[in-house]
């Protein structure tokens, strides 16, 4: 019996080995958040987050250093430096350091956030902030994978895993993931799927099952352009990826923000802690098995589907978003409130709206524009003057940057904030006219709209945000950069 003890002085690092640990749970989703049971699927999630730097980075994390060390080429380094805000240079950190690596550099996106910056330095991640464009060229040498690497050829003592092109990344997961779901099906898995990001994970797992039984599908799952989801990318974006995966993925789906949060927070609550993008992986795995009209092409000979879908990480860092993405319906009311601090103004109150002042993303088009999208799209593309309905504004409340990344042409952006500390200045600017009132996620633009309303201003709020707009594909001015690669 493994009583999973570690002991002497590699303890930590057999800790975090595979090779010397179990294995990486394997459970079956319970049957209330499973639609197919009854055609004999059986839906399990591979626990990633239950390793011991609970996320699924630190398997390539793992194999690059341990890869690099057997070649000696970690001899005389003392800093390690990645281009990462997540999961796998907090992995590179520990690990490094239980290696004799003193320092683990990160450089990270302006864009990145307070909450996640902040889980970096706790693990002793130094922070690079680069400033890059929107959309940034992976050629540009502005980019932070290609800072990273310069900087690390600068160096004597500085080394750079390079998650992106390093195929110790994928091969991670052909030594352990793979291998370890094949056996723990017992050989009788139908159909494997994952997010892809780097597309280490996906391409190192589907290698192995698939050298194992052709007759694996494997699905991989992007996301809707403009719908954040940890780790993942859009199908553009994914062209950016040298490694081969695409030979070891038989289909693509695309799965959005909105879902991916809610499908989180039912594993949640139904015992397995898991975060946003193992929802976007389950989601993603659903959307598959709705698109069949056959199942029957996927039964063992059992006559079972048996299905595996990867579970990242946890869902704690991500706590500020679940609300900010699903609003407060999805969650329990608080009694007693009003005997708390009172809300700071950056905290946004949707409790008093009213519903029927929200429209659809398809009733705010028809309500803005005079032509079909097709028409819109091809004159925002050839920088033509869109026709916007008469008195009709469009009030995009987002922060500039993200105004500045997509929009709907001919808004206006005044951000939340300043809406709300000068609200009788832009009342004058904004009466006479109907107001669409649009944010990311359909959340705080109901306060704003009631904001509006409050103050003789017909407005209505767009439900799901530019989220759904851009879910729904509508017209959206970009950057010409973000054309091309997002």
């Amino acid at each position: 019996m493994n009583k999973s003890v570690f002991s002497g002085k590699n303890s930590v690092l057999d800790y975090l080995n595979p090779d010397k640990n179990e294995y990486i749970p394997l459970v079956e989703i319970p049957r209330v958040l499973n639609p197919f049971y009854n055609d004999k699927v059986r839906i399990y999630t591979k626990l990633m987050n239950t390793l011991p730097l609970t996320n699924v980075k630190s398997l390539p994390a793992l194999n690059m250093l341990f890869s690099s060390k057997d070649l000696g080429e970690l001899d005389q380094v003392n800093t390690l430096i990645e281009n990462s805000s997540g999961n796998t240079v907090l992995s590179l950190a520990v690990i490094g350091k239980l290696l004799g690596i003193d320092h683990t550099k990160a450089i990270v996106s302006n864009e990145v956030s307070r909450g996640k910056l902040n889980l970096l330095r706790l693990f002793g991640v130094e922070v690079i902030v680069n400033k890059e464009a929107i959309c940034p060229d992976p050629k540009d040498k502005t980019s932070g994978i290609y800072k990273s690497k310069i900087l690390a050829s600068k160096h004597k003592d500085w080394f750079n895993p390079g998650q992106y092109t390093n195929e110790n990344n994928p091969k991670a997961h052909e030594k352990w993931t793979g291998p370890q779901i094949w056996d723990q099906t017992e050989g009788e898995i139908s159909i494997f799927c994952a997010g892809v990001g780097t597309t280490g994970t996906i391409q190192g797992t589907s290698k192995f099952l698939k050298s194992k039984s052709n007759s694996i599908t494997t699905v991989g799952v992007s996301r809707i352009p403009n719908n954040p989801v940890p780790g993942v990318r859009t199908k553009n974006l994914l062209e950016e990826i040298p490694f081969i995966w695409k030979q070891y993925v038989d289909e693509l789906v695309e799965i959005g923000t909105k879902e991916s949060f809610k499908s989180s927070l039912d594993l949640c609550r139904f015992g397995l802690v898991v975060g946003p993008s193992s929802g976007f992986a389950f989601e993603g795995l659903l959307k598959f098995l709705k698109k069949q009209n056959n199942l029957d092409k996927f039964r063992n000979k059992n006559g079972e589907i048996i299905a595996v879908f990867i579970s990242c990480d946890s869902p704690i860092p991500y706590v500020d978003e679940y609300f900010e993405y699903l609003g407060e319906s999805e969650f329990p009311k608080i009694e007693n409130e009003y005997l708390l601090p009172k809300n700071s103004k950056s905290e946004i109150s949707t409790f008093n709206t009213d519903s029927k002042y929200e429209i659809s993303v398809r009733k705010a088009y028809n309500m803005i524009f005079k032509s079909n999208p097709n028409i819109v799209w091809s004159q925002v593309l050839s920088d033509k003057l869109v026709e916007i309905n008469k008195n009709i504004k469009i009030l995009d409340i987002r922060k500039k940057n993200d105004f500045l990344h997509y929009h709907i042409p001919g808004s206006l952006n005044i951000e939340y904030e300043d809406l709300e500390d000068n609200i009788s200045k832009y009342v004058d600017i904004l009466k006479s006219n109907k107001i669409i009132v649009v944010c990311n996620y359909g959340i705080s633009s109901q306060s704003a709209s009631k904001m509006l309303r409050d103050n003789n201003i017909e407005s209505y709020s767009v439900s799901g945000g530019m989220s759904e707009w851009s879910r729904d594909d509508l017209p959206r001015w970009k950057p010409d950069i973000c054309n091309l690669y997002q």
